[in-house]
């Protein structure tokens, strides 16, 4: 989604001409579709085991950014990075996830061996790369040993319309928005909803987000019938934006119970909304939440202290309402769609204008998903 938001943003300069390239096994069949000065392309590629699938993909955008030949390639994975690399072409890679953590904190086999697949793609398109965009200093941490590019460090945008959320709050409403899997921790959020509900009895979680393990998911629903919270939670599912904003409009605060983020969206658009967020400190977290002005942090696994942070919030109404505002006005600086995309768009100067004399008016950019 960062990269349909930044294209969106992007189409509002004449002097620029975005190609968006998407390769996937799901697209029946290859084509392009221009809108303006944004041509898509979408990529066709046959089901194989992950590995081929993969390899095929970054031979087949190698091949086609030779034909569109930008001046400037920005990829938001590690493959799309690596096949832009092997083009040939100037490459900003925006690093979104640091995968080798992440992978210590998924249960799964399946999912741990597909994040460190990622990992191993990731450290071979960081070599290749000159510069990479980090929209959080843990990312800069992470890989700044690992590789000899500039680090750019701009945020993620979050769209106009969060910002206009108004606040409907319904008493007692907490929002988790995310995946359900064991990752995330939920387990620890049901555990310290039991001691939120003795001290806040209105209190009710939505949660809202696509299930990844349908045996984790039957584990949270047991757990909350056991303990009696079955009234106190609803599981809402991925929900499409109009939805989503809703919640956001009526809900107290956000909490984020993950044992591993880099940055989440989920608390960009929060604090968007004029929500505070009771979330892990973990990844790049602190960086969003400034502990005890916007929200708070907590230890991840920490369900005594989740609970003491969400009671604090949901009693004092007044101190919601000032860490809603101060939210709202730091997001207004950082994650701005207009703001986030001019500084997106300066760097994409800065290095084309390093590999080559800038053709005013001419730039190009493809732009892989």
């Amino acid at each position: 989604m960062v990269a349909y938001h930044l294209v969106e943003g992007l189409r509002r300069y004449d002097d620029v001409d975005v190609h968006v390239v998407h390769c996937h096994s799901e697209i029946p069949m290859s084509r392009t579709v221009v809108e303006g000065n944004v041509m898509v392309h979408y990529l066709s590629r046959p089901k194989r085991r992950i590995v081929p699938n993969l390899l095929s993909a970054i031979g087949r955008v190698s091949h086609l950014l030779k034909h569109i030949r930008p001046d400037v390639v920005n990829a938001h994975t590690g493959p799309y990075a690596l096949a832009a690399t092997r083009a040939g072409f100037p490459t900003i890679y925006t690093v979104h996830g640091v995968n080798h953590r992440h992978a210590q904190v998924v249960d799964r086999l399946s999912d741990r061996m597909a994040l460190m697949l990622e990992a191993c793609l990731d450290k071979l398109a960081l070599r290749g790369v000159r510069d990479i965009i980090a929209i959080s200093s843990y990312v800069v941490t992470e890989y700044e040993r690992k590789c000899r590019a500039t680090f750019h460090r701009i945020e993620n945008p979050i769209p106009d319309d969060y910002f206009a959320v108004p606040n409907i709050e319904k008493p007692g409403r907490l929002l988790y928005v995310g995946v359900v899997s064991e990752g995330k921790d939920i387990l620890t959020l049901l555990k310290a909803l039991e001691a939120v509900v003795h001290e806040v009895p209105e209190v009710h979680l939505h949660i809202a987000g696509r299930i990844l393990s349908e045996r984790y998911f039957r584990s949270l629903v047991s757990y909350a019938r056991a303990r009696g919270l079955e009234h106190k939670v609803s599981f809402l599912g991925l929900l499409d934006t109009p939805a989503l904003l809703r919640e956001y409009a009526e809900c107290a605060a956000l909490v984020l119970p993950s044992r591993h983020e880099n940055s989440p969206m989920v608390v960009r658009e929060a604090m968007a909304a004029g929500k505070p967020v009771v979330a892990t400190r973990v990844g790049g977290m602190a960086e969003l939440v400034l502990d005890g002005e916007c929200g708070y942090l907590v230890d991840p696994g920490n369900a005594n202290q989740m609970a003491e942070r969400t009671i604090e919030l949901l009693s004092y109404p007044d101190l919601r309402r000032r860490m809603g505002r101060l939210v709202r006005q730091d997001a207004e600086q950082r994650f701005r769609l207009n703001k986030v995309v001019e500084r997106y768009r300066a760097v994409y100067f800065e290095v084309a204008a390093r590999h080559q004399e800038l053709m005013l008016g001419g730039n190009t950019w493809a732009y892989p998903e």
